[in-house]
C-alpha cells in the first residue's frame, strides 16, 4: 500500500512540477522580456524630455537636467560638435554611446551601459539616456523573486495537500486489505466492505465472486471425498465379509463362490479408484495450446480398439460411421480418447442389445456422437446423472457414478460440452466443439 501511495505521489507531484516549471519558465522569459521593454521605454521618453527642456549647444539649461530622474537613470547632453553641455548628478564623464541614435550598448569601466540616444538637430544638441545593466538586473531578479518565491511556497503546500489527498484516496484499498488480512482462511464469505469508490467497486465485486467460487469449490470437495470414501467403503466392506466367508468355508463350492465375489469386489474397488485418478487429472489441465490437435479419425480407431474385447465378451460389436477424413480437433488425445472411452463404455454396459455406433459429423464446429440401441436417459435425470457418484435408475450395480464427470471434464478445455438426444437407432450421447477448435484440411470430405 505505501508503495502504490508513494507511486501515485510521485506521479502527480511529478506531473505537478512539470507543469509548474513550465509555467515558471515561461514566466520568467516572459516578464524579462517585457521589463526590458518597459526599461528600454522609460529610456526613450527621458531622453525625449531631456531634449524638450530649453537647452541649447551654447548654454546651460534652465533647470538642473538630473531633476526628473532618479539615480538610478545617468543623462549627457552633448553638442552636435562634441561639447558636453550637461549631465545628471552620477553619470560618468565618458560619453555614453558612439553618438548614432537609437539604441546601443556600451562598456565603461567596469559596467555595462544600455543607452538611447536622441539627436535634435534644430537644437544642435544631442541627449544620451543610459540604465546600468547591473541594476536593470537587479530590478528584474527582484521582480522575479518576488513572483516565484510565493509560487514556491505554495507548491510546497500543494505537495503536502496530495499527499494527504493520495493517503485518503487510498483509504479504501486499506480497508479492504485488513478485511482481508484479519479472515481466517476458513472465511469464505463476500468481503461487505462499504462504502467502497465507485473505482473500486468491481475490483472488490470481483474478489466477492471468486471467494464465492473457493466456497462452491470447497463445497464441492467435502461433498466428493464424502461420496468417494463411502463408494470405497461399500467394496471394501465387501471384500472384508466375503474374505472371512472364505476363511472359515469347509464346502469348496461355498469357498470358491466366496473368492468369486472378492474377485468383482476387487476389480470394482479398482475400477473406482481409476476414475477418480482420471477425474482428479483431467480437471487439473488447463486449456489447451493453441497447437495441441488430436487427428479425429485415429482417436476413433483407438477407442474401437480399446473397447472390442468388452464389446465381444457380451456379444456386441463397435461401428464407425466417421466419414471425415484428415480433421484435426484442437484438444489433448489422451483427453479426447478418455472422453469419447467412457461414452462407449456406458453405451455397452447399459445400452441394451445391438451395436455400439460411432459417428462424427461437421455442423456448426465438429459433433462425434455414440448411439446405442437403449432407452437412454429420461430428460428429467439429465441433470441428476451428470453430477458425480450419481447413477441412473437401470444402472448397473457396479458402475460408480464418475463416468460422464470424466467426459466433461475432459472436453471442457476445449470447449466441449455433452448432450445427450434420441435417436432413430435408439440414444446418442454427443460430444460437441466449436468450429474455432476444429480444423480440417484442403483434402477433407465429410
Amino acid at each position: 500500500m505505501t508503495a502504490l501511495r508513494i507511486r501515485l505521489f510521485v506521479l502527480v507531484a511529478g506531473v505537478t512540477m512539470l507543469v509548474w516549471a513550465g509555467a515558471a519558465g515561461w514566466t520568467s522569459f516572459s516578464t524579462r522580456a517585457e521589463v526590458q521593454r518597459v526599461l528600454d521605454g522609460r529610456l526613450v521618453e527621458a531622453a525625449r524630455m531631456v531634449a524638450a527642456l530649453d537647452v541649447s549647444a551654447s548654454g546651460s539649461a534652465r533647470r538642473p537636467a538630473s531633476a526628473p530622474y532618479s539615480r538610478q537613470l545617468s543623462c549627457q547632453i552633448w553638442s552636435l560638435s562634441g561639447a558636453l553641455v550637461g549631465q545628471s548628478a552620477g553619470a560618468p564623464d565618458a560619453p555614453l554611446a558612439g553618438g548614432a541614435p537609437g539604441f546601443s550598448s556600451r562598456r565603461i569601466g567596469d559596467e555595462q551601459w544600455r543607452v538611447y540616444t536622441h539627436v535634435d538637430t534644430a537644437r544642435g544638441i544631442r541627449v544620451m539616456v543610459g540604465d546600468s545593466l547591473a541594476v536593470r538586473q537587479h530590478l528584474v531578479n527582484d521582480l522575479m523573486l518576488g513572483l516565484l518565491l510565493p509560487a514556491a511556497v505554495g507548491l510546497v503546500a500543494l505537495a503536502v495537500l496530495l499527499w494527504f489527498g493520495v493517503r485518503s484516496g487510498l483509504s479504501p484499498l486499506g480497508r479492504i486489505a485488513r478485511a482481508i488480512e484479519l479472515r481466517s482462511p476458513q472465511t469464505l464469505e463476500p468481503l461487505a466492505v462499504e462504502p467502497v469508490p465507485e473505482e473500486l467497486r468491481p475490483l472488490v465485486q470481483a474478489m466477492d465472486d471468486l471467494l464465492g467460487r473457493l466456497e462452491g469449490a470447497r463445497r464441492a470437495e467435502r461433498d466428493f471425498v464424502a461420496n468417494a470414501a463411502h463408494e470405497l467403503q461399500t467394496p471394501l466392506a465387501g471384500l472384508k465379509t466375503q474374505a472371512e466367508v472364505a476363511r472359515r468355508a469347509t464346502d469348496p463350492a461355498m469357498r470358491d463362490h466366496a473368492l468369486e465375489r472378492i474377485a468383482i469386489a476387487v476389480d470394482r474397488t479398482s475400477r473406482l479408484v481409476r476414475q477418480l485418478l482420471e477425474l482428479a487429472r483431467q480437471e487439473g489441465r488447463e486449456a489447451e495450446p493453441a497447437n495441441c490437435f488430436a487427428r479425429v479419425r485415429d482417436v476413433v480407431n483407438g477407442v474401437v480398439g480399446d473397447y472390442a474385447h468388452l464389446a465381444a465378451t457380451g456379444s456386441r460389436s463397435i461401428v464407425t460411421a466417421c466419414g471425415l477424413r484428415d480433421v484435426d480437433l484442437a484438444i489433448d488425445a489422451e483427453a479426447l480418447r478418455l472422453a469419447l472411452g467412457n461414452l462407449v463404455e456406458n453405451a455397452l454396459h447399459h445400452g441394451g442389445k445391438g451395436a455400439v455406433r460411432i459417428e462424427c459429423a461437421a455442423i456448426d464446429g465438429l459433433e462425434l456422437r455414440v448411439i446405442d440401441g437403449g432407452a437412454g436417459i429420461a430428460a428429467e435425470e439429465v441433470e441428476r446423472v451428470r453430477r458425480r457418484f450419481e447413477r441412473g435408475p437401470r444402472a448397473m450395480s457396479g458402475g460408480t457414478g464418475l463416468g460422464l464427470s470424466i467426459v466433461e471434464a475432459a472436453i471442457a478445455p476445449a470447449q466441449g460440452v455433452l448432450e445427450f438426444r434420441p435417436d432413430d437407432a435408439g440414444f446418442a450421447a454427443v460430444l460437441r466443439f466449436p468450429s474455432n477448435r476444429v480444423r480440417i484440411s484442403s483434402n477433407g470430405a465429410s
